[in-house]
């Protein structure tokens, strides 16, 4: 017994020091500097963006660094190509991570991030409603990327379910970031601010769509109190 916990205390603090380290890497790496670093590659660059996609936002590394990274070296559509690859392997690590190593950990971290009303939301997160509101999560840019992969690694969706309705909610954002580091060495061109454009569009359609297809805790409160009234 003692030992099982002396093992999980060790993957504990490897896991907080590998957020302090890419934490640190986030504060002093551009995507610019990223995208040189990259090019050293050469003809591997695009298998060495792919790795790390797949394992830095699993600690918090910042996804739109390496995003916008992704766009500047690879452009728009080889990007957007790999930026997805990476993505969809690194939902798929982060879900089996929190589902099979730390989940008392993973848990206590969401519950100190995330409001009471989503974590009602996630705990029955599963069939076609947990579909529905993964995609919309994954579609809204101001959601944090890597919540979302650890949280659904705690429901009982399966994971078939939740890969497809992440690489589903995973293209806009993918392409809306990926066209910006396009279009970016060149800030003053109409392709660059209609980037922008585009993707505050995408933040304020997400933002409207998920209001309405998910309604507000307070309204879920009011519904509640409404049934225990009737009843």
């Amino acid at each position: 017994m003692k030992q099982t916990n002396k093992k999980h205390l060790l993957l504990l603090l490897l896991f907080a020091l590998l957020i302090l380290l890419t934490w640190k890497l986030s504060t002093v790496l551009s995507p610019q500097e990223l995208q040189l670093l990259l090019s050293r590659f050469g003809s591997a660059a695009p298998l060495a963006y792919i790795g790390l996609w797949v394992l830095l936002p699993a600690f918090f590394f910042p996804v739109p660094i390496l995003a916008l990274a992704g766009g500047l070296l690879f452009g728009l559509f080889r990007g957007s190509i790999y930026t997805f690859l990476g993505a969809v392997l690194n939902c798929s690590l982060m879900f089996f991570m929190a589902r099979s190593f730390g989940r008392e950990q993973v848990r206590n971290m969401l519950q100190r991030k995330l409001s009471p009303d989503w974590q009602r939301r996630l705990n029955t997160a599963a069939g076609k409603q947990g579909f529905l509101l993964l995609i919309i999560l994954r579609l809204i840019p101001a959601v944090p990327y890597n919540l979302i992969n650890y949280s659904f690694g705690l429901t009982e969706m399966s994971f078939r379910s939740y890969l497809l309705a992440s690489a589903l909610g995973i293209i806009p954002g993918t392409l809306a970031f990926i066209n910006i580091g396009d279009k970016v060495l060149d800030v003053t061109s109409a392709s660059f601010w209609l980037a922008i454009a585009l993707l505050l569009l995408l933040l304020a359609v997400t933002t409207v769509l998920g209001k309405k297809l998910l309604p507000s805790s307070t309204n879920n409160d009011k519904e509640s109190e409404n049934n225990d009234k009737e009843t």
